[in-house]
């Protein structure tokens, strides 16, 4: 648990000061002294879920990993909604009367094609989510049965099957029908051509229709609409294209409630591993890329020349599984201004640039591949030694809270908290705790000026802590305070870390711990 969160365990003890009570009207006033928190605190507690490992020195490091930027399969490769319309007509010149369960025309297997553009050639595609739209209309007076195959699509080892009743009427039958999961070779017919489906129509009377009159023209339609496919894997060639990447934001959270007076790190690293998980090269470039601390408004442009032209050869896979190719590029204080890049406590990354699919062409010769939900990727991967410069930092939270709910508050007469600190850090600490109501307005403080300070450890000539040292804060508590508890709605925890003068170059190390005993000594009305 971070530090300021258990020193504000203090605040919600009243709410747990319930005793069992019985019908009575006697009541006393009583002296509790009740122990609120015992910890040992080190300086994974300050972060929370952040990530520290410590070196052979002791000293310890910071080390965070994130996602800065990704681009899936759906921005490299985009399916257009698709619209064919075929036509079934008779045709005889001459008028010609149609028996129920009579055939009116058959069509053979055909060519179907599809502009994907950028030049893309797919020899397969297995569908992860689409759906087939048809409007079916009929010329004539009587139902016609339509049967539609795509022998090329198939699923559990079955074609793509429609066959409906189709209606008189100009679209008089409208129905949709789920691609999910089907697979859809798309050499054609001749199984050397790319994009190309293969569909066959079968066109009758229905059975139970009355004998019908065809003249020249007349017949069936069917208007079919392909939309909103999603792959779920593609083979062939994706074609040439660039990808621009307009300036987007990554957030860091680095510095997320944490501000510092002229904070300088000593040394850092930042490693970018830039994954591609699709079969296909590409080549890639970045710019602009900067660290914004959104708190201070200070921004850091990263100085370096190792993010242009990054050639990025392909992914290989051995069936389902894929094995992406990976770019590492190394930022070190002695490549780049990494240390005041990072030293500027980013919350956030903001980036732009440009992909560039297939720069040297059809080098695969058709065996470009992609499954759903992969793409590139860049893990920014920043490793820190918790060394520094610094004349304080300041760690800052709120927290929604709600005491006035809590009828013990009326029974405390007043009272005090104290905090028996041992610290074994080379910093002090100063506290305070905000209690502010529902428009976020302080209505008190919890510490006494002047009087909320844990000094920092002693420290030997390479500052370092020698031996820590120890300190008591008293926190009265009376009636006013108790009664801006109970309208308070949130609470702002802030802890300033003093630094030594000068400012001197800070180590913070394994062993450092900082002791922390609260106690409660309260004047409580008891009924019994």
């Amino acid at each position: 648990m971070p530090l300021f969160k258990r020193i504000a365990l203090f605040i919600s003890i009243i709410s747990i000061l319930t005793f069992c009570r019985k019908p009575t009207s006697v009541n006393w006033d009583v002296d509790l002294t009740l122990p609120l928190v015992n910890a040992e605190l080190d300086m994974r507690n300050f972060f929370g879920d952040s990530l520290f490992t410590s070196d052979n020195s002791g000293l310890i490091h910071f080390s965070l990993n994130r996602e800065v930027l990704a681009i899936k399969l759906d921005s490299v490769f985009k399916i257009p909604d698709t619209s064919i319309v075929n036509t079934f007509t008779v045709p005889a010149v001459f008028p010609t009367t149609l028996t129920p369960g009579q055939a009116l025309t058959f069509f053979p297997p055909a060519d179907v094609e599809f502009d994907f553009g950028n030049n893309v050639a797919l020899k397969l595609f297995e569908v992860k989510k689409g759906a087939l739209s048809i409007k079916f209309s009929n010329d004539l007076t009587e139902p016609l049965d339509l049967l539609y195959l795509i022998p090329s699509a198939t699923k559990n080892g079955s074609a793509f099957r429609v066959f409906e009743t189709i209606p008189p009427g100009i679209n008089s039958l409208v129905k949709e029908y789920d691609l999910s999961g089907y697979t859809m070779n798309m050499r054609g017919l001749s199984g050397n051509t790319y994009n190309t489906i293969v569909q066959a129509y079968t066109l009758t009377v229905n059975p139970n229709a009355n004998p019908v009159v065809v003249t020249y023209g007349k017949g069936a339609k069917a208007e079919l609409t392909y939309s909103e496919i999603i792959p779920q894997y593609i083979e062939g060639y994706f074609g040439q294209q660039t990808i621009q990447i307009d300036t987007d934001t990554a957030n860091l959270d680095f510095g997320k409630n944490f501000t510092a007076s002229n904070f300088m790190l000593d040394d850092v690293t930042m490693n970018f591993q830039i994954l591609n998980q699709l079969g296909a090269e590409f080549t890639c470039n970045l710019s602009n890329l900067n660290s914004i601390n959104s708190v201070n408004r200070s921004t850091v442009a990263l100085n370096s020349n190792q993010l242009s032209n990054i050639n990025l050869n392909r992914a290989s896979k051995v069936g389902q599984s894929v094995f992406p190719s990976v770019k590492p590029i190394s930022f070190t204080k002695t490549n780049s201004n990494i240390v005041p890049f990072i030293s500027n406590l980013p919350d956030k990354l903001t980036y732009q640039g440009d992909v560039q699919l297939n720069p040297l062409g059809n080098v695969s010769g058709y065996n470009d591949f992609a499954f759903y939900n992969t793409g590139l990727s860049v893990i920014a991967q920043i490793d820190i030694p918790l060394r520094y410069t610094a004349d304080y930092f300041l760690l800052s939270t709120n927290s929604p809270v709600n005491f006035g709910t809590n009828d013990q508050l009326d029974r405390v007469n007043g009272g005090m908290f104290l905090i028996n600190a041992e610290n074994g850090f080379p910093f002090s600490a100063q506290l305070q705790v905000y209690l502010k109501d529902e428009q976020n307005q302080i209505l008190d403080s919890i510490f006494v000026n002047g009087e909320n300070i844990i000094q920092a450890g002693q420290i030997n000539a390479m500052n370092e802590v020698i031996s820590p040292t120890k300190s008591q804060i008293s926190i009265p508590v009376n009636l006013s305070k108790i009664d801006a508890l109970k309208k308070t709605k949130s609470v702002q925890i802030k802890s300033y870390f003093k630094m030594p003068p000068n400012p001197p170059l800070i180590k913070i190390l394994e062993q450092y711990k900082l002791k922390i005993n609260i106690i409660a000594e309260l004047n409580y009305n008891v009924e019994i």
